[in-house]
């Protein structure tokens, strides 16, 4: 762990030992969820029922495309070759100052804080602002796991299956 680095809790639950699809649901729940109080605010405002919210949760097809979608979005995300990069680099609930993520990466402040609101958006990072870091999060650990386990075992089934 880096010297400046921040240890953070991240979420509501600890999501060790459980599989790739159930860490992006609850990561995608708990990204729908800002989503969903920002959504009911403006509902509110703008309409006086608050009838959108009482909507969205009576319907469950509704439901399972917004995460479908949410988990689409944050595979889609990770899937970048600098991105997956910039995410290697984080450690779930631990915070990563910016400027080891800029130098680790060699991307200049503006794309690399571009790239950083895609991760958090997705729900694979999460900013702490007032130590101007950035911590990656189980979902975001658990791709990372994923794509170098897969890595490892295609090495394996190379040397294995040469000619």
């Amino acid at each position: 762990m880096d010297d400046n680095a921040t240890p953070v809790s991240i979420g509501k639950r600890t999501t060790e030992g459980t599989g790739l699809s159930q860490v992006l649901g609850q990561s995608a729940a708990d990204v729908i969820r800002l989503h969903m109080g920002v959504i009911d605010r403006e509902d509110r405002l703008e309409s006086g029922t608050g009838s959108w919210l009482a909507t969205f949760f009576s319907d469950e097809d509704v439901r399972a495309t917004a995460v479908r979608e949410s988990v689409t979005r944050a595979i889609h995300t990770a899937s970048d070759a600098n991105n997956f990069a910039i995410l290697s680099l984080l450690s779930p609930g631990i915070g990563t100052p910016i400027e080891t993520i800029e130098r680790a990466s060699g991307l200049t402040r503006l794309p690399l804080a571009e790239r950083l609101g895609d991760l958090i958006s997705a729900g694979l990072a999460t900013k702490i602002p007032e130590a101007n870091q950035v911590a990656g999060t189980a979902a975001g650990a658990a791709m990372v796991e994923l794509v170098n386990q897969a890595g490892e075992q295609g090495s394996r089934d190379l040397i294995r299956d040469r000619p």
